[in-house]
């Protein structure tokens, strides 16, 4: 989801760090906050930030990032644009686990099965999983990738039963899911569940999990149409189980990716409220057997607090408790694209 009046509004906050980063080509080692604020979450524990350029030296984009999954087979990283770009990219940890570079290996534009790029209006890519990325095969990994935007020549890529299904669903947008290869092809015709019925604009699919015991879990980013204002949709991607996810008190919290926590979801949530007011939240969440979710905090995180902070949208598991996180920058000169990394140290959580 793109935050248009964030460009603006924070320009004396993030105008040191982008002078700083803009002139390199290269990914620059940077921190979210002073020592002693990164030391004041005691449930994380924080392994290095980078901030990544515009653009790397041959001209290809890196703004946008609305998601991460990590390949452990192939010790490999994908990054999703919300304008239709896939990057890949090795990163190097130091010897304690700090996270010190990111190493672009190449961009492909996410395509349909006919092998044609996505059209602008349907290449709103948004969630990404993997699957089959941790199972000590190399080369059958999946991406599971969630789409806002309308699917670009939806009537010629699906049967009539799917869409007469989806238009039943009561969906007022074209959200969808559709799995891809690692080169950004698609391997299959995309899906349109009723979990999607009744998003709205820019609110979508802005999160996507595996999770044992349910399989792939979707996460609506702000309440779908006729829900109260602070809960928001988790659904499996089958239709077979939905959950009401509380979002924080913050004005303007949006759920904006889920994670495997032991079995529980760890959540991202960002509340921007004008002009300036930037909150990121960690949250672990339990789903529970009659639909509703038990959370609990792991770090706020706040701007107004001293946190150097920008858009943070993407998560992804990296081993054990390990994690990153990403900020899309919007493509805006106002704002800094943010690869951070972070380990989750109250593992004996139970959303309580």
């Amino acid at each position: 989801m793109s935050l248009s009046s964030l460009r603006l509004a924070t320009i004396i906050a993030w105008l040191g760090p982008v002078l700083l980063a803009g002139c390199s080509a290269v990914p620059q080692r940077t921190a979210l906050a002073p020592v002693d604020l990164l030391a004041s979450t005691p449930n994380i524990d924080w392994c290095g930030t980078l901030a990544l350029p515009g653009e790397w030296q041959d001209g290809t984009p890196v703004g946008g990032l609305s998601d991460l999954g990590w390949d452990d087979d192939e010790a490999m990283l994908f990054l999703i644009s919300d304008r239709g770009w896939l990057h890949r990219a090795r990163l190097t940890f130091s010897g304690s686990g700090e996270l010190r570079d990111y190493e672009p290996l190449d961009t492909y534009p996410l395509r349909g099965e006919d092998g044609a790029i996505l059209a602008s209006a349907g290449s709103d890519a948004e969630a990404l999983t993997l699957e089959n990325a941790d199972d000590g095969i190399r080369g059958n990994t999946q991406l599971v990738i969630g789409f806002e935007g309308p699917a670009a020549g939806k009537a010629e890529s699906h049967a009539a039963g799917e869409m007469e299904s989806h238009a039943a669903a009561g969906a007022e947008s074209d959200a969808r899911w559709q799995r891809f290869l690692p080169s950004g092809l698609a391997s299959e015709p995309p899906h349109f569940p009723a979990g999607l019925s009744g998003v709205e604009p820019n609110g979508g699919l802005e999160a996507i999990v595996a999770l044992s015991g349910h399989g792939l879990i979707g996460g609506i980013e702000t309440p779908p149409d006729g829900w109260p204002e602070k809960l928001t949709r988790l659904f499996t991607l089958d239709d077979q189980h939905e959950w009401r996810y509380p979002l924080a008190d913050n004005a303007n919290s949006a759920l904006t990716a889920m994670e495997n926590l032991d079995g529980d979801l760890l959540t991202l949530e960002r509340a921007y409220t004008p002009p300036a007011s930037l909150v990121i939240r960690l949250r672990r969440a339990h789903l529970e057997a009659d639909g509703s979710v038990r959370v609990s905090e792991l770090a706020r995180l706040s701007n107004n607090d001293g946190w150097s902070l920008d858009n943070f949208e993407g998560l992804t598991r990296i081993g054990g408790h390990r994690y990153l996180m990403v900020s899309d920058d919007n493509f805006s000169l106002m704002q800094r694209t943010l690869l951070t990394c972070f380990a989750v140290t109250d593992v004996d959580g139970a959303g309580g």
